[in-house]
């Protein structure tokens, strides 16, 4: 519950960070955690983007468009201050020219594979939460966390403000995948990157679940360590990089007699193998992965082609896009079960 002593404790986190550090700061609503939505012409987007926004644009501190009405005028955060009570506020990460890392601690059942890219030391446990994991990786790069800025979660979570190139990063979560056991997004498990377009509660705000409590003493962010940015890096999270194709691993296909139908089965699978390996997530890899299994398992039916020969092609090009091996499974199996008509004018009858 908001009381005035509790929206007062958070608003004047709020005003501090906005009046000493610049920081771009707004109210959430504090049972959502979501931005509030106080310009009725804007409400529910307005037929407009954020960057299109007069309100906006006038700087005068109408709350719309979500975390990009965040301020670093203390005199608007002041406003808001006396006409929203609320206890929860944030900062807007990517302006503000902050990078967090945020530790869940959500309990559950880690994967044999807890690191996106990099293996699990050996006879290791595995983690409990995102501290864990986060430990472990800096550990194997040979470093320590950092001393920065954090914050206790009440849910036993810690956040980790770094100081950042203003949009440079992308955020991330780091997740499992059904039938998969192993971390393939973001830096690993119960790890949040936030970023560009993302905000995180600041130390003082409370919510129904608890107050979240400055865990640190320094209240400065450090710069990004330099073996984090090598992480983020290597895991995608950099707007600037350009990407750099990876050649698939090649599939070794053969007809296995010298019949028309076998050569033009064999010539099916090299293509939809060298397609599926090459597509980068969010294209369409599972439909893809789908569709070329039905098509060739009519092949199959047809006794142009071995199913175990389509079944491994098919997985190693789908595991080099980096599709989860539950999904590459449940895909192939779906596409034997819905296998479409091999093409008539290749028959030989």
């Amino acid at each position: 519950m908001t009381t005035k002593s509790s929206a007062d404790r958070a608003a004047g986190v709020a005003r501090w960070v906005a009046a000493h550090l610049g920081w771009h700061v707004l109210p959430l609503h504090p049972d959502t955690k979501r931005p509030l939505a106080g310009c009725p012409d804007c409400r529910g987007g307005g037929g407009h983007t954020a960057a299109q926004c007069a309100c906006l644009a006038r700087g005068a501190g109408a709350l719309c468009h979500g975390v990009w009405a965040a301020s670093s005028d203390p005199a608007v955060v002041a406003r808001w201050a006396g006409r929203w009570r609320t206890s929860v506020w944030a900062v807007h990460l990517g302006v503000s020219g902050l990078l967090c890392v945020d530790l869940d601690a959500h309990g559950g059942t880690p994967p044999a594979q807890p690191l996106n890219g990099v293996p699990w030391p050996a006879g290791d446990p595995l983690p409990v939460d995102g501290i864990d994991t986060y430990a472990t990786l800096a550990g194997l790069r040979g470093a320590a966390v950092a001393t920065t800025l954090a914050t206790d979660t009440p849910s036993g979570g810690l956040h980790l403000l770094y100081a950042a190139q203003p949009g440079r990063w992308k955020s991330s979560t780091g997740r499992v995948r059904d039938g998969d056991d192993t971390v393939r997004t973001g830096l690993g498990w119960q790890i949040d990157i936030k970023a560009y377009g993302g905000y995180v509660i600041l130390p003082g705000s409370t919510t129904a679940a608890g107050t979240y409590q400055r865990a640190s003493t320094t209240v400065t962010p450090a710069p990004l360590p330099g073996w984090l940015a090598a992480e983020l890096i290597r895991t995608g999270h950099d707007k600037h990089a350009t990407p750099t194709a990876s050649a698939a691993p090649p599939v070794t296909i053969t007809a296995h007699d010298d019949q028309r139908e076998a050569r033009y089965a064999a010539g099916a699978l090299r293509s939809a193998c060298a397609e599926l390996a090459e597509m980068p997530a969010d294209s369409g890899r599972n439909r893809k992965l789908f569709r070329s299994t039905s098509r060739l398992a009519g092949m199959v039916a047809a006794g142009w082609i071995d199913r175990a020969q389509v079944e491994t092609a098919l997985t190693e090009a789908a595991g080099h896009a980096a599709l989860p091996a539950g999904e590459i499974r449940y895909a192939i199996a779906s596409g034997f079960r819905h296998p479409r008509p091999a093409p008539e004018h290749r028959s030989t009858t």
